[in-house]
């Protein structure tokens, strides 16, 4: 039974080529058109064939290419969703349902991604308790809502139940309730599989999902780029037979940094590689833990995170696009490994921590600056293309997001000149401080580096 589909459309306007966004453009200046198809659901199912664990969407293999949506990826799910498209992935995931979820669903089917839509689950770290019947029977029926509004969307490809819902836990009987979703998923809904989003691997607790969760058809595992190879080993330790996806990795995360020496200054701020050297770990996390088993059970990947970050002890650690819009390195390397192909223009490059100086000395020399005194900053890029490079220099406060809870747009009157690739900025108050510098080209890219310092009093 084929549905009718009437949706909006929110598309930027960006240049023929999709080289460039136009700076007075902000992503969210929409022009809206009124488009309609006939399409009934994606038939997707998980099957084993000749001994190794496929995904199947209306009978096609289909290995999951896919990027965890950040929260400004929502409001502007066209733009990103175009990107991620030109780029070759071919599915989003969401978190949970919301305003912008039907938005999100149109926009993946107009560029023709695939959507794991994220049905939120509550967690014990949050105060939810799974002795509270009640509460569990209400959420199940919530749950079962969001179901019924959404599962013969042609752009669905699967269904998440919770996100790290493990993290802190204690109480078992959450597998249980997760088991219950997956259920009722099953009896509203019989062409889209059920997964739920670990916070690790963790032997023991995989253990308990194939006691108290079996009708999950896969499992999902966030995990980061220490975590990353221990992961395929965890599962089958654990005897866990069935395929498994891999939900978010990248760079080492701000959580994990304590095993990394000189990467964490005396004030307690964090030393941030370059947007190139995190794009080489998305190389290697990809090719050697997650290409590398699919035919072991791996049914593809989500790198964490399209758009930019709002969330964390850092907003610049993740994400693959600044505030603009522009992509970073990673985008091209994601490309890359999709595709085998990289995009016809590439990225800058700011290839080590180490190019980047402040007064010469580099983040992990843990520097102190005096308030009032004037200093100089500097950093050594290169373009693949030898396209023409801008350079902006944005300081901002430790730890202090920005309005929209991102990035920080940087303190007024700090950079008081900048010149090419150097910048002269006056320490105007004490205080921990990140001087980052952001290198563009002409075709809607960047590169970035960044250095922590404190001020203090003469």
């Amino acid at each position: 039974m084929k549905r009718l589909f009437i949706f909006a459309l929110s598309i930027l306007t960006i240049s023929c080529e999709r080289s460039a966004i136009d700076p007075a453009l902000k992503l969210t200046d929409k022009l809206t058109e009124t488009a309609t198809t006939e399409e009934g659901p994606a038939i997707v199912t998980v099957v084993k064939e000749n001994s190794v664990w496929r995904l199947k969407r209306n009978g096609q293999n289909y290995i999951v290419k896919g990027v965890a949506a950040s929260k400004s990826t929502y409001p502007n799910a066209s733009y990103y969703l175009s990107e991620l498209e030109s780029f070759s992935g071919n599915t989003v995931r969401t978190y949970s349902v919301n305003e912008y979820t039907q938005d999100v669903l149109d926009a993946a089917y107009a560029n023709g991604i695939s959507v794991c839509l994220g049905l939120w689950v509550g967690r014990e770290t949050d105060g939810f308790d799974y002795d509270n019947a009640t509460a569990v029977q209400q959420q199940l029926e919530n749950l079962r809502q969001q179901v019924l509004t959404y599962k013969d969307h042609p752009a669905l490809l699967t269904w998440g139940i919770g996100n790290e819902a493990d993290a802190s836990y204690a109480n078992l009987k959450l597998w249980n309730a997760i088991n219950g979703i997956s259920e009722m998923i099953h009896e509203e809904d019989g062409n889209h599989p059920t997964t739920t989003m670990l916070v690790n691997s963790a032997p023991a607790k995989i253990t308990e999902i194939i006691s108290r969760a079996p009708d999950l058809d896969f499992i999902s595992i966030n995990s980061y780029a220490p975590n990353l190879p221990a992961v395929l080993g965890n599962l089958q330790n654990a005897g866990w037979t069935k395929p498994y996806m891999i939900t978010e990795f990248g760079p080492r995360g701000t959580w994990q940094m304590n095993p990394e020496p000189n990467r964490i200054l005396p004030w307690g701020a964090l030393v941030e590689q370059t947007s190139t050297e995190k794009a080489e770990i998305y190389r290697s996390s990809y090719n050697q833990h997650i290409k590398a088993n699919f035919d072991n059970g791996c049914l593809g990947s989500f790198a964490f995170a399209w758009g930019y970050q709002t969330h964390g002890a850092v907003r610049t650690w993740f994400g693959f696009h600044n505030t603009e819009g522009r992509s970073f390195g990673a985008a091209d390397i994601m490309k890359r490994v999709w595709s085998d192909w990289y995009p016809a223009n590439r990225a800058p490059v700011i290839a080590s921590r180490n190019d980047m100086t402040l007064e010469g000395q580099h983040a992990e020399d843990a520097i102190y600056l005096t308030k009032g005194n004037l200093y100089r900053a500097k950093v050594v890029a290169t373009d693949p293309d030898g396209d023409p490079l801008t350079y902006d220099w944005v300081l901002v406060p430790e730890g202090v997001p920005g309005p929209d809870g991102g990035p920080h747009p940087g303190l007024p009157g700090w950079v008081l000149t900048i010149s090419g690739n150097q910048a002269w900025f006056r320490a105007w108050a004490t205080g921990n401080y990140r001087l980052y510098a952001y290198v563009k080209d002409n075709h809607n890219k960047l590169a970035s580096a960044v250095i922590p310092f404190r001020v203090e009093e003469n």
